[in-house]
């Protein structure tokens, strides 16, 4: 189970589920856990020992009320203060779950938009759309900024000793609008690439329910 906290950040929705680590599915099995507690020579990045659990000081969740952003009405995260290229900005919290359970399962993540994979070996995923924190608020960049700002990236969680996903700083350079740019600036919202794939799908969606 994952842990909730007794206290949530600003802005947090009430019906919403708050994590300082993690939640399991049921149906994840042993092996799959042992796979997800098994470090890889390519997983680099990592979340520090030092991380505090709880509220994240780095970022704000902040309502949008602007008409021309696509998630005009909702909310997004918004850095509190400048952050290095590079570096960790916070988890990716949700309920870890596997694509090999029962159909019954399977459907609770399959229309979610908050669904990242994180071990595709094991064949399992992390879920922040009913439990989560501040990351599940990252905008993707399309309609916001030229290009985004960060990135979900697989690494290795050195307080629970496993795998996990979080949202870092582009490194320096990367997708960078001018030469020498990096880093998000105070105030700045946090902008991802959800990828093509989350778009063609919604797509789909889209175009069935208006069958």
């Amino acid at each position: 189970m994952g842990k909730e906290s007794k206290s949530t950040p600003k802005n947090w929705p009430p019906t919403l589920l708050y994590l300082t680590q993690p939640s399991y599915a049921p149906h994840v099995t042993k092996e799959q856990l042992n796979a997800l507690r098994t470090r890889g020579p390519d997983l680099i990045y990592e979340i520090p020992l030092s991380l505090p659990r709880g509220p994240s000081a780095l970022v704000k969740i902040t309502p949008i009320s602007q008409p021309s952003h696509p998630a005009n009405g909702q909310a997004g995260l918004f850095a509190t203060r400048n952050l290095a290229p590079g570096s960790l900005i916070i988890p990716y919290y949700g309920v870890v779950h596997s694509d090999l359970a029962l159909p019954q399962h399977k459907s609770d993540h399959e229309k979610s938009d908050y669904d990242l994979r994180i071990d595709r070996d094991a064949r399992l995923a992390v879920d922040a759309a009913k439990a989560g924190n501040e990351a599940r608020f990252v905008n993707d960049y399309r309609g916001v900024r030229e290009r985004p700002n960060a990135e979900f990236c697989e690494c290795w969680d050195l307080r629970l000793k496993q795998k996990s996903m979080a949202v870092f700083v582009l490194p320096a350079g990367k997708n960078a609008t001018k030469k020498g740019e990096g880093g998000i600036a105070k105030g700045e919202e946090i902008c991802v690439s959800y990828g093509k794939g989350f778009w063609g799908n919604r797509k789909n969606d889209d175009e069935v329910a208006n069958d």
